[in-house]
């Protein structure tokens, strides 16, 4: 039984996991280049091909490549190991679903270099990673950046943990991984959205309290503070016909607001049953896409996650901060479900409420929800529901909410 509970502990599952055959595995990606996996694996081949009885030429491959790798490992610690490399200042940019990271780093030798490149090594399975070309850095030149390449596919934090500079041997098949001492996020935002327009947000007896947020001239106060350009709704006296007739386009006067801190958008994640669960994802990029919505138009007072307030700290940090949070969010399983939970925020909200989530709720703090799911569309005011096909063509930019 022992035997048994060891075996199932080495199957690979995930980077993160240990276990015997994820080592192995790790260190067949970090120490060997495509060539020197394809000569290993003709190598095993051969010796299962040499089982067959009278097929000698398998032995003869297989014991000439024998001694090319005898000869290689020598090679490994006689050249790369002396190289002097240390990887400094590694940063990744954040980027959307199924776009591509880069992953920067700067390289100091303390020898001169004539082959090296640049990896991220050890990734979750929804990431890939693209090495850098091979340069040449010599001795006494300023630390030398070198570009890497991940591909993602899924939204998500992701700790790269094994950014590292290679040093292939002399003869191309084995190489030495110099890594960088410590490791660097890479969040994948979710995937953009568009929301052109969003008449359920004034909708019916419930949209009232959001209808002045949308109007900022029935609260604007006196003090003018510049022009932007026209959006739909803007009042028409408020046309500023100087700009619109030095660059063509209309654009609108722009007063100091007064009014609350906005609208508070609430992300519940609660996952109650399994056809839910396969929503989650939807939910979460609607969110992004509404969120950009107030924040374009600088609505956007509040933001939760559950009961967790995220901090909008305003001006553009304000998006990142929303970005990064729905980044953070864990994946749903499909083995464990969050049960639903009635929001209890810290302090009571003064300003109305718009809730996504994956089931219909009757939450006595909300104003309006958002339901993504195949939930029957409600004809209340306060509901709309979002089927996932919707969600799909968000994506596309061609559905208006």
């Amino acid at each position: 039984m022992p035997l048994f509970h060891w075996f199932i502990r080495s199957i690979p599952q995930a980077p993160k996991k240990t276990g015997l055959l994820m080592a192995i595995y790790f260190w067949w990606l970090d120490y060997f280049t495509p060539a020197g996996r394809a000569f290993a694996s003709l190598f095993l081949l051969a010796m299962f091909a040499g089982a067959v009885p009278g097929f000698w030429a398998a032995w003869i491959f297989g014991g000439l490549d024998f001694l090319l790798f005898l000869g290689l490992v020598f090679s490994l610690f006689v050249t790369a190991k002396r190289s002097k490399i240390e990887v400094e200042s590694v940063s990744v940019n954040h980027v959307r679903e199924g776009e591509t990271a880069t992953v920067t780093a700067y390289l100091t030798v303390r020898s001169t270099i004539d082959c090296v490149n640049l990896g991220a090594n050890r990734l979750p399975p929804s990431l890939t990673g693209i090495e850098s070309d091979n340069v040449k850095i010599k001795v006494g030149e300023p630390p030398r950046k070198l570009e890497c390449l991940v591909k993602t596919t899924r939204r998500g934090s992701f700790m790269l943990g094994k950014v590292s500079a290679n040093v292939p041997e002399i003869m191309g098949l084995l190489r030495w991984p110099y890594g960088y001492n410590g490791s660097v996020e890479l969040l994948v935002y979710p995937r953009a959205l568009k929301v052109q327009d969003f008449p359920f947000l004034t909708q019916g007896p419930s949209g009232m309290a959001f209808a002045p947020f949308l109007m900022p001239s029935l609260t604007r106060g006196m003090n003018f503070i510049g022009v932007r350009p026209y959006r739909e709704g803007d009042s028409l006296r408020d046309l500023h016909h100087k700009a619109f007739a030095r660059y063509g386009k209309p654009f609108t006067k722009e007063f100091e607001v007064e009014r609350g801190a906005g609208v508070i958008l609430l992300l519940d994640t609660a996952t109650p049953n399994f056809k839910s669960r396969q929503y989650l994802e939807h939910a979460i990029r609607l969110t992004a896409a509404v969120g950009e919505w107030l924040l374009d138009r600088e609505i956007l007072g509040r933001f939760f996650i559950d009961s967790e307030e995220i901090a909008l700290d305003g001006g553009s940090e304000s998006r990142k901060n929303l970005l990064d949070a729905l980044a953070r969010i864990p994946p749903a399983s499909l083995a464990h479900a969050r049960q639903a939970a009635p929001w209890a925020p810290a302090a009571r909200p003064m300003d109305p409420v718009l809730r996504i989530g994956l089931y219909a709720s009757e939450e006595p703090l909300v104003n309006k929800h958002i339901v993504v799911g195949t939930l029957p569309a409600s004809t209340e005011d306060k509901l709309l529901v979002v089927m996932p096909e919707d969600c799909e063509g968000l994506e596309r930019g061609t559905v208006v909410l």
